[in-house]
């Protein structure tokens, strides 16, 4: 398992090829509120396996928002997911980003949780899931 650490431009094909399988098709989320213009500006972090074939990605935004997190079905409760967001951590306290934050899914919160956010249990819809935003320092 590894993590690499790209851009859009380099990453396109994987990064669009994970997050339509998980948000559009798996989770049924509209394509015009999947795509966005922070995508060109974020750094993306890829997760393989033991083949060339993506497994998860995931994004962090200069003002050290993480997002757009995705493992695909059969590789989800292997660590991907977890591999993913310490990357990006890791990567916002490289930058000097002092504290992360996220819009979870409900359903997600617990895993996040785990790796120390917390939210103010507010919750909120976006792009047809519900939400809460969750923050932790770093």
């Amino acid at each position: 398992m590894n993590v690499l650490t790209s851009d859009w431009n380099s990453s396109k094909d994987q990064l669009t090829f994970v997050r339509k399988q998980v948000f559009i098709i798996e989770q049924g989320i509209p394509a015009e509120d999947e795509w966005d213009e922070h995508d060109q500006e974020a750094v993306h972090f890829v997760a393989f396996g033991m083949t060339a074939v993506p497994t998860g990605v995931c994004r962090l935004l200069a003002d050290g928002q993480i997002g757009r997190l995705a493992v695909l079905p059969a590789y989800r409760r292997q660590g991907y997911a977890s591999m993913l967001l310490r990357k990006a951590v890791q990567v916002a306290r490289e930058m000097g980003i002092r504290r992360v934050f996220l819009e979870a899914q409900v359903d997600a919160q617990l895993f996040y949780e785990k790796h120390g956010f917390k939210t103010d249990g507010k919750v909120f819809l976006s792009a047809t899931k519900l939400h809460v935003h969750m923050e932790r320092d770093i």
